[in-house]
């Protein structure tokens, strides 16, 4: 009695890729589709961002940062210090006493810990 070999997947491949094709899909393939994009935010946001970070220097208030990293999501806690006003980018200090630099279009929420 004989049996019927399966070939599973292979059986749906082409036979013949060429080198194009072959770039094609591992270049399809390093494309991450679960990457968060990042948040369009309107000109009220921007401003309520503008004045939470003014308000949490003014009075040397902790804050907390949601940034937009490449598609992940990332949080940063610590005291504003600077703002360049040419550049848009921020000086951070964090708990360790280290400098974080962030640009100011990376940011996607802004919350003051009072």
């Amino acid at each position: 009695m004989s049996t019927i070999r399966d070939r599973g997947l292979v059986k749906w491949q082409a036979a013949l890729i060429m080198p194009e094709h072959k770039a094609l899909n591992k270049k399809i393939g390093e494309v991450d589709y679960f990457l968060n994009k990042q948040p369009v935010l309107d000109e009220y946001q921007v401003e309520e961002f503008e004045n939470n970070i003014h308000y949490a220097m003014e009075y040397h208030l902790p804050i907390s940062f949601r940034l937009h990293n490449k598609g992940n999501p990332k949080e940063l806690h610590g005291y504003c210090g600077y703002i360049h006003p040419v550049t848009k980018e921020l000086r951070i200090q964090k708990k360790d006493s280290s400098f974080k630099y962030i640009q100011f279009s990376d940011i996607v929420s802004v919350i003051v810990k009072d």
